[in-house]
C-alpha cells in the first residue's frame, strides 16, 4: 500500500538522538501539495540488521527533501511522544480538513520530529518519536492507520472543502489552489458516481449529487473573487488609472484658482478650438 507515492526505503543509523525535518523544496510549487496530501508524506518502520540492535527504514515522498541533525537543545516544543518498537511504524499524515495553502507553508519551514533512543519502557529495541507542537500534520502509527477504512476519500475531502471558512484577505495564489482543489475533488466524485461503487451505494451516490451543487457554488464565488482581483473598478476609466476623478477634479478648481485671468481664458479658447 502507498508503494506508488512513496519512493525506495533508505535506512537510518537510530544509535543517537537526532532531528528528522521534512521540507518542501524552493523550486517546487505548492501545487503539488494538493496531490501530495491525498497519501501519507512519510513513512517509518523500525528495523533491526546484523550487527545494530535498531534502525529505522524511512520512505517519504519523491520531491521532498529530509535533513537529519542532532537533537539540539533548544526551546522548540514537541508533542507526547509514540513508542515504537521492533517491526513497528507509522505515517506522517496532514490533519483532515487542513487547507493546502497551511500545509505548504509548513512544508516550506520543515516538519520536524524527534527520533529519541532513550529506552523509557524499559524494554530493548524501543524508539521514541515525537513531532513538533502545533503542526498541521500528525503521527499515525501503523496498527491505527485506518483512513483507508473510511467512506471514500473524495466524499471525506468535499465536506471539508465546504465547512472551510471564506477568507476573504486570501491572496491569488491561494484562491487558484483552492478553485484547484475543488475542481480536483469534483472530478473524483464524478469518478466515484461512474464506478462500480458508485453503482452498488446507492446512498453515498445521493450523497455525492447533493455535495458536487454545493461545490459549484463555492467555486463559482471563488472565481469571482479571484477576477475581480485583475479587474478594473471603472470601465469608464483605463484599467492603469489609479487617480481617483473627484480628487483630479478639486486638483483643476484649485489650478483655475491660483491661474491670471489671462491663462484661463488662453486655455478656454485652446478648447473651444478643438471643439
Amino acid at each position: 500500500m502507498y508503494h506508488q507515492f512513496l519512493n525506495e526505503p533508505m535506512v537510518l543509523d537510530a544509535e543517537k538522538a537526532s532531528i528528522l525535518t521534512l521540507r518542501l523544496p524552493d523550486d517546487i510549487s505548492d501545487f503539488i501539495v494538493l496531490q501530495a496530501i491525498s497519501a501519507p508524506l512519510l513513512e517509518v518502520v523500525v528495523i533491526a540488521e546484523a550487527g545494530t540492535p535498531q534502525n529505522i527504514a524511512i520512505r517519504f515522498q519523491p520531491f521532498m527533501g529530509l535533513k537529519v541533525e542532532s537533537l539540539p537543545q533548544s526551546a522548540q516544543a514537541f508533542n507526547t511522544p509514540i513508542t515504537r518498537s521492533l517491526g513497528q511504524g507509522f505515517r506522517l499524515y496532514t490533519r483532515m480538513g487542513t487547507a493546502a495553502k497551511f500545509c505548504a507553508a509548513e512544508l516550506r519551514r520543515g516538519v520536524s520530529f524527534t527520533l529519541d533512543v532513550t529506552n523509557r519502557l524499559g524494554a530493548e529495541n524501543c524508539l521514541t518519536f515525537a513531532l513538533q507542537a502545533d503542526s498541521k500534520f500528525e503521527l499515525v502509527p501503523l496498527e491505527a492507520d485506518l483512513r483507508v477504512l473510511h467512506e471514500p476519500k473524495a466524499l471525506m475531502v468535499a465536506k471539508a472543502l465546504l465547512a472551510r471558512q471564506y477568507d476573504y484577505a486570501a491572496s491569488s495564489e491561494s484562491l487558484a489552489i483552492y478553485m484547484t482543489e475543488i475542481e480536483q475533488v469534483r472530478l473524483e466524485l464524478q469518478a466515484f458516481l461512474r464506478g462500480e461503487l458508485g453503482q452498488c451505494h446507492a446512498s453515498l451516490a445521493d450523497e455525492v449529487l447533493r455535495l458536487d451543487p454545493l461545490l459549484l457554488q463555492k467555486q463559482q464565488w471563488l472565481f469571482r473573487t479571484y477576477t475581480h482581483m485583475f479587474e478594473r473598478p471603472n470601465y469608464n476609466r483605463a484599467a492603469n488609472d489609479v487617480d481617483n476623478t473627484d480628487k483630479l477634479l478639486r486638483k483643476l478648481e484649485c489650478y483655475e484658482l491660483l491661474a491670471p485671468p489671462e491663462l484661463i481664458q488662453m486655455v478656454d479658447r485652446l478648447m473651444e478650438d478643438e471643439t
